[in-house]
């Protein structure tokens, strides 16, 4: 299985903006230099994860995007969803059904095949949600931001 992308990349913003030393806004600008990604990709990530409340956008001069939560909070499960949504589609393509006469035989293989990726899907869920970001990295680090990220940027 691979990690989606944005979901890792959304792990790694709310990671950024929760050790950013004193808890300094950053620009999408300088979230995308320091994860080496677009800067318009990662404008839809941090959009979907602002309107998940997970972090907050401030416009201006000095605004930038926050940790709207503490990561004790905030679990890959919150993060997945922000970016994947809640629910996955299980639905078989049919084509059982045409390379197959017996309708009937394919129909009940079929099921048992989308039952067991729907256990799976489920399964996948809860498990993500039993993990919180703030097991990633030490309290230190995140309950007063110690990390200068803008310190790295151009370098």
């Amino acid at each position: 299985m691979v990690i989606n992308q944005r979901v890792e990349q959304g792990i790694y913003v709310v990671l950024i903006l929760s050790l950013e030393k004193e808890h300094r806004p950053l620009r999408s600008t300088e979230l995308s230099e320091i994860l080496s990604v677009s800067d318009s990709y990662l404008k839809k990530i941090l959009r979907k994860l602002v309107l998940a409340g997970i972090i907050s956008s401030n416009p201006g001069k000095d605004g930038g995007f926050r940790s709207a939560k503490s990561i004790e909070k905030v679990s890959i499960y919150d993060i997945y969803c922000a970016l994947e949504g809640k629910e996955c589609e299980i639905k078989a393509s049919g084509i059982g059904d045409r390379i197959f006469v017996s309708g009937k035989e394919v129909s009940k293989g079929v099921k048992k095949v989308t039952s067991i990726f729907e256990k799976a899907n489920k399964a996948f869920l809860n498990e993500l949600k039993k993990m919180n970001l703030s097991e990633l990295v030490s309290k230190k680090y995140y309950s007063k931001g110690a990390v200068d990220f803008r310190s790295n940027i151009g370098k």
